[in-house]
């Protein structure tokens, strides 16, 4: 089966990677990387060490024997989606990609509005 995951680059979507990925389905996956930018904007740190995408995807690659495919894109960017649809043409899609930090969105309304764009857009 071939499987999209928006929101790749977070916990849970990199463990549904792998975990699929053992199970002999292909896998692509797309992320905006907002969480590493919000953390990096609060002065902050991930309680979970998070390597560089291009480094988890050479580690995906030696781990399973094929490809990831990647793509860097705002998913509330309609022709960005489009794309990915009509070049990979996934059996399934599971939508990680949304910002789990509701402090975050307390900031200010500016930040506000950003999560909630994205998290419901």
């Amino acid at each position: 089966m071939r499987v999209f995951i928006p929101g790749v680059d977070g916990y849970l979507g990199w463990s549904l990677a792998q975990h699929l990925a053992a199970r002999g389905h292909e896998i692509a996956g797309a992320d905006t990387f907002f969480r590493r930018k919000w953390v990096a904007e609060m002065e902050s740190w991930s309680a979970t060490p998070i390597v560089a995408m291009d480094e988890r995807l050479k580690a995906f690659k030696e781990r399973y024997g094929r490809e990831l495919v990647f793509w860097e894109g705002d998913l509330t960017e309609w022709g960005f989606v489009e794309s990915i649809f009509k070049e990979f043409r996934p059996d399934a899609v599971v939508h990680l990609g949304e910002c789990p930090s509701a402090p975050f969105s307390m900031v200010d309304v500016h930040h506000a509005v950003m999560v909630q764009t994205n998290n419901i857009v």
